[in-house]
């Protein structure tokens, strides 16, 4: 039950991803359609064309469809509410809690562990990244239960082609590869580790890319109307649509703000800004710091995935901001944003998409 829940929550998260996205195209799909009328399939005894539709088929709405129905009113529910907390702040600006875990740590890599016969403790490999952009090192740790010796390889996922290798002999058992421009970009770790009684093969995924850009400083900060402007310079090396990410936190680390910026670059020397609404930031702070950079080369077709860049500043500190500088006016949603939850405020009412 719960799991259908979800799945329907899904649903309703798509279609308004859809809704935002300004397509035209027409929902043709009915995931849950009511009954249709040609149900004339005969029946044993009868040929067709004499079949008579049984009076027990001829019911009002169908239990699972009236089950359905409320189940994505439910959904449709929830995900209005939390789209309508939204919508109170512009969405280059959002709020920023210590729960965000993909905003705060949006390159993570999840370890891939295994278990080990005999022992409690898994056998776990873990690398301190997801994404590389060189000409950064891979660092790799493993632990586990009496660990002897740790053979590292890092292999071509499409070719397996093998670029580097190690051997770890003693504890602690990180190693680390220096990062290559020839790397490509599909890139796995085979870590075949020796236990005291077995050999264990484990395998993790992971990209290593060339830099499509680099954030070089943090130029200004200044108030304008009822935002607070930053600007950054950048080193473009490949041109195209650009997506800028960063955290605002307090002094003291207290997450405030996810900013986000989107710009078409040119190569060189370029400019972006983000902004954070007064109404993600705190009347009585005046020192904030911004970290968490992530700069994004979106895709631009199917065929050609999004690049990354890296950055030459990790955190940057403002100092004296005056709170006060800001016209404090409400963020006032777009007709599309307004029109997008109006939506699921029907299809909460309705029940059908």
């Amino acid at each position: 039950m719960k799991k259908t829940y979800l799945v329907i929550a899904g649903l309703v998260a798509a279609v308004l991803l859809w809704f935002l996205s300004g397509e035209k195209k027409n929902l043709e799909t009915e995931p849950y359609s009511k009954p249709k009328n040609d149900m004339n399939v005969p029946i044993v005894g009868q040929f067709p064309g004499t079949v008579t539709q049984p009076k027990t088929q001829v019911s009002a709405k169908p239990e699972a469809t009236v089950h359905t129905s409320r189940q994505l009113s439910e959904a449709a529910q929830h995900v209005a509410i939390q789209y309508e907390q939204t919508l109170k702040y512009p969405p280059y600006s959002q709020p920023l809690t210590e729960h965000d875990e993909d905003r705060l740590n949006p390159n993570h890599f999840y370890p891939v562990t295994s278990m080990v016969e005999g022992s409690e403790q898994p056998l776990s490999v873990k690398l301190s990244k997801y994404r590389y952009v060189y000409p950064e090192d891979i660092l790799i740790e493993v632990t586990g239960p009496n660990l002897k010796q740790v053979e590292l390889k890092l292999v071509d996922i499409d070719t397996q082609r093998e670029y580097a290798s190690t051997t770890l002999q003693t504890s602690p058992f990180e190693g680390r590869f220096k990062g290559e421009k020839q790397f490509p970009r599909a890139l796995q770790l085979v870590a075949n580790v020796k236990l005291e009684n077995q050999k264990i093969p484990v395998v993790v995924q992971f990209q290593y890319m060339q830099p499509s850009a680099k954030i070089v400083s943090v130029t200004d900060v200044y108030p304008q109307n009822e935002n607070m402007i930053i600007e950054l310079n950048l080193a473009v090396s490949n041109p195209g649509i650009y997506r800028l990410r960063a955290n605002l936190f307090t002094s003291d680390g207290q997450p405030l703000a996810h900013l986000v910026s989107k710009e078409k670059l040119s190569k060189g020397s370029q400019s972006m800004m983000l902004k954070a609404h007064w109404s993600v930031l705190r009347p009585n702070t005046a020192n904030m710091l911004l970290s968490g950079f992530v700069i994004e080369r979106m895709s631009p077709s199917p065929a050609e995935p999004a690049s990354y860049g890296n950055s030459e500043i990790k955190t940057f500190e403002i100092k004296d901001f005056a709170f006060d500088s800001l016209q404090q006016l409400p963020y006032n949603a777009s007709s599309e944003e307004q029109q997008s939850l109006e939506f699921l405020r029907q299809l909460a009412r309705d029940g059908n998409l």
